[in-house]
């Protein structure tokens, strides 16, 4: 996947594994990926065996010219359905960037409606 800025290349290079689930994201830019290497990765550290993400950990802006990891989720589930996000990250994320902020410290943090058949 590849964006610009002016005429200076960003892209992502995407690695998969076994089962052609995603693991990596992996940041680069320049014509080869070789320039400011892993500031933006992102990273799916477990997956369970319906398929569910357990952790992902993601990179980005920590301060004017510093990257790092910016969140390391775990995310718990009952069945299929999400019930909870930690984040365990001690960065936040610095500028206008964007990362997850947990506001609650809940067991069960997402709740569904009864589906009526």
């Amino acid at each position: 996947m590849e964006g610009r800025n002016g005429n200076e290349p960003k892209r992502y290079r995407f690695t998969y594994d076994e089962l052609s689930r995603l693991k990596d994201a992996l940041y680069g830019e320049g014509a080869t990926l070789a320039a400011n290497t892993n500031r933006f990765n992102e990273q799916i550290t477990a997956y369970d065996k319906m398929g569910n993400i357990l952790g992902l950990k993601r990179y980005g802006q920590t301060a004017a010219s510093s990257y790092g990891l910016i969140d390391n989720l775990t995310l718990t589930y009952n069945g299929n359905q999400l019930q909870a996000v930690k984040d365990v990250a001690t960065s936040s994320v610095y500028g206008n960037g964007t990362e997850f902020k947990d506001n609650s410290n809940q067991t069960v943090e997402y709740t569904y409606d009864k589906m009526v058949t």
